[in-house]
């Protein structure tokens, strides 16, 4: 016959484990119940990709504008006034600019060009 003592700290022991194993099970259960549906759903993925899309596209389109402004300064520097050329396509791009920016801050849920037409020439 085998007599088996037990302390108080191997009993401790065997009371935290079995508490860890009740907590680990809850928080499975209750960590699907904290996602919510709209992670899940397919479009917010979409315009997460979105959004780091049009990012680059800043980038690229600030690159655009340093030459934009280069080019008008020898325009002022030459000719003594900028080419309205160039300031008809500054402002239709300040405009595509503002509205990609209105979209990657989520102030607007229309997607820029190409899903939507370029924004109007406006003379703000």
């Amino acid at each position: 016959m085998k007599v088996v003592i037990l302390t108080p700290h191997m009993t401790e022991k065997k009371d935290d484990a079995s508490e860890i194993s009740e907590v680990g099970t809850e928080e499975k259960k209750n960590f699907k119940d904290v996602i919510p549906d709209k992670v899940k759903h397919p479009s917010t993925w979409i315009t997460a990709i979105l959004v780091v899309f049009y990012l680059f596209l800043l980038g690229f389109l600030d690159f655009v504008l340093w030459i934009i402004a280069g080019t008008q300064f020898l325009f002022t520097l030459f000719t003594k006034e900028p080419n309205s050329h160039l300031s008809t396509f500054s402002i239709k791009l300040r405009n595509y600019i503002v509205q990609i920016v209105d979209f990657v801050t989520y102030s607007s849920q229309e997607r820029p060009f190409p899903f939507n037409p370029l924004p109007e020439e406006d003379n703000d």
